[in-house]
């Protein structure tokens, strides 16, 4: 009989973006060495085209709450919808997880660590903690809540930190991530680093010669991307093409810039299928990710990893040795400038333009060549794998 895992995550399929992406290829891997349940959250948060059915997720059992979601881009929308969604997930995890169970926890919907953490000892439950989002600390950084000297980050960081210490494993994305959990945990034993995969199998690699360079952003157009100072930095070029796709609250923000600069080398679009990726990444030339200031072990953008797939040169807008810049520096595949630093910014996409296609062919071998051998999916499953066995 196969050992029980159970996985919690708001997101999971038909969600196919980030999280629910990730959690869904966890929970199919797992399932051939352990009987797996699921327990997430409602199926839609906002209108999908051409959305399939189900697949057969075979000796999965998932536990869907029932709720209609909620506006994300909307503060108090997103405020009231998550602690309701939070609520219906843990007293349905409360009722039917059994008493020494094992769990593997990820940080969506986030308030579900702390209340986990407090029925944990009573319920002998052995939860391995994906950190995919870092709490509060991201909330001083999207200015939700403005310094650290502030009661509400002094109680949320306590409260967190508490609940971190109480886990049995906690798995981050990078190095920097790592450092400051080892800070808050005071036990870097307990965590460990699990990148997220790069899909190598269906993305196709290749790398053409172009008269006009296309910058290629492609996510979350959120507050912590940074994406004013990028664009205040790209204002002047019009030599090369950038697209963004994706959406997000700085979604209306591209839109104005746009129309107020009258940017005719910018293309703004919506999400695309993921069935979508190859054609393109295939149309980019450098793949951009960027950050804002301050977001030094907050997070690893997934979105650098089906690039180096693709063999797309990378150019990194954060922080100073944070995770994607050191694999910048260790693999010789891109370019970094510091978040913030519209100069530097600027001043790195001109030599980027400036590159000869034969260097540019290089740094697209390297990227598919890590991609490969140090972040391929069933590298990054099997270490997985091996952190429930």
């Amino acid at each position: 009989m196969k050992k029980k895992v159970w996985i919690i995550s708001e997101l999971f399929y038909p969600e196919t973006i980030s999280t629910g992406y990730i959690m869904t290829e966890i929970a199919k891997h797992l399932s051939n060495c352990f009987e797996v349940n699921v327990i997430c959250g409602p199926e839609f948060y906002e209108e999908k085209k051409d959305v399939k059915k189900h697949p057969i997720l075979q000796d999965i059992k998932i536990h869907r709450i029932n709720n209609k979601g909620y506006n994300k881009n909307n503060f108090f929308s997103r405020l009231l919808g998550h602690l309701k969604v939070t609520f219906q997930m843990f007293f349905l995890m409360r009722n039917i997880i059994p008493k020494g169970s094992t769990i593997l926890l990820v940080t969506n919907p986030v308030l579900l660590v702390p209340l986990t953490a407090v029925i944990k000892k009573t319920k002998e439950w052995n939860i391995k903690l994906f950190i995919h989002d870092v709490y509060p600390d991201n909330l001083l950084i999207s200015r939700i809540i403005k310094s650290k000297k502030s009661l509400s980050y002094k109680i949320l960081n306590s409260i967190f930190n508490s609940a971190y210490k109480k886990m049995n494993n906690i798995v981050v994305c990078g190095r920097d991530m790592k450092e400051i959990y080892a800070y808050k945990v005071k036990n870097s034993n307990k965590i460990s680093i699990i990148e997220n995969w790069a899909d190598v199998d269906n993305i196709e690699f290749s790398y053409q010669k172009s008269t006009k360079l296309n910058f290629l952003f492609a996510g979350n157009l959120g507050r912590l991307q940074g994406l004013d100072s990028l664009l205040e930095a790209i204002k002047p070029i019009n030599n090369v093409n950038f697209t963004f796709i994706g959406s997000g609250v700085m979604k209306e923000y591209i839109v104005n810039f746009i129309e107020n600069n009258k940017s005719k080398n910018i293309k703004l679009l919506d999400w695309l299928p993921r069935e979508e990726q190859n054609e393109f990444l295939t149309s980019a030339n450098v793949g951009l990710i960027s950050l804002k200031k301050g977001m030094y072990g907050l997070g690893v953008p997934s979105k650098l990893y089906n690039l180096l797939a693709s063999g797309k040169p990378i150019f990194y807008i954060g922080d100073i040795n944070s995770e994607i810049d050191l694999v910048i520096k260790e693999n010789e595949i891109g370019w970094f400038a510091e978040a913030g630093n519209v100069e530097m910014i600027r001043n790195t996409i001109l030599e980027i333009i400036g590159t000869d296609f034969v260097q540019m062919k290089e740094l697209s071998n390297n990227c598919r060549k890590i991609a490969e051998n140090k972040y391929s999916k069933q590298l990054i499953l099997d270490k997985i794998n091996k952190l429930f066995n």
